[in-house]
């Protein structure tokens, strides 16, 4: 017998056993997909009511957030803005409304009238002192308008006094008598300091504008100014000051030493006059 003719019963039987067990379901690689399938569908078929659980809190979370984000808007648009400026910014007009509530001490629509004193710094040969008036009228907390006048009174400094004892001379100079000028003050800054912390001392400063006419031995000349200053508060009707100036006038010089050409004029110079004011005011009238 050929051996073709012994192996064909065996393959016969080969093929037949695999049709059989393919068609049962137990072939080892048919078993394994069937395994698999079988997890698959155990795992999609499981009960809902667990994925549905979280799915419901966060539902129920994202509901109470809208609730809250609702509420809170609904108390925004209830705030009543009219109120808040009432309480917390100074009373009055919209268009007047300011950081500073209920001032303690008020310049509005109230005159001022001052007494004040000074020194003033020009030629190193001359000393300079001044007393005056200032007469003023506060448009508003910031602005005000004044009128002011002071007296000069003149002396010869140390400087020239030395050098007339050394050399038996003198200088040209030019004495002023009398200061005449209107002026605009802007106050800047209004607040309070404490004093040793025992109590507390208001004040304001201010900035200071105008121009004036100043009376010489030579003549009459006009005088722009600017400057700086500080009130400090005694009461609601008393307050004292204290103020710079840099004033600038072009004057005419006379001679005075040579006694053939005494009086005659011998030149110009700029005058930049340094004054430096203490004055005591008192507010009169409004409320």
């Amino acid at each position: 017998m050929r051996l073709h003719d012994r192996i064909k019963p065996f393959t016969r039987y080969a093929l037949g056993s695999i049709l059989f067990n393919l068609t049962l379901g137990t072939h080892p690689v048919s078993a394994a997909r069937m395994a698999s399938g079988s997890a698959d569908a155990t795992k999609n078929s499981s009960p809902s009511q667990p994925q549905s659980q979280p799915q419901s809190q966060n539902q129920n979370q994202g509901q109470t957030e809208s609730q809250t984000e609702n509420r809170t808007e609904t108390e925004t648009e209830q705030v009543n803005v009219d109120n808040i400026k009432e309480r917390y910014w100074a009373h009055g007009n919209e268009a007047e409304l300011g950081v500073v509530q209920n001032r303690t001490y008020s310049k509005t629509h109230k005159l001022e009238l001052g007494l004040l004193g000074g020194v003033a710094f020009s030629d190193p040969f001359l000393n300079v002192k001044y007393i005056g008036i200032d007469l003023g009228y506060h448009l508003s907390e910031y602005v005000s308008l004044h009128l002011l006048s002071w007296q000069y009174s003149v002396a010869p400094s140390n400087a020239l006094l030395t050098f007339q004892t050394a050399s038996g001379a003198t200088t040209n100079t030019n004495f002023p008598s009398l200061y005449l000028g209107t002026e605009l003050d802007a106050s800047m800054i209004y607040g309070k300091l404490s004093v040793l912390g025992k109590s507390l001392l208001y004040y304001d400063l201010h900035l200071l504008g105008g121009a004036g006419v100043t009376r010489t031995e030579t003549g009459n000349y006009v005088t722009p100014s600017l400057g700086i200053g500080q009130r400090f508060y005694l009461s609601k009707l008393t307050s004292l000051r204290v103020d710079y100036r840099l004033q600038y006038y072009n004057e005419t010089l006379v001679e005075k030493q040579i006694t053939t050409k005494l009086g005659l004029p011998v030149g110009a110079r700029d005058n930049f006059n340094n004054t430096i004011t203490f004055g005591f005011s008192f507010m009169l009238f409004g409320n």
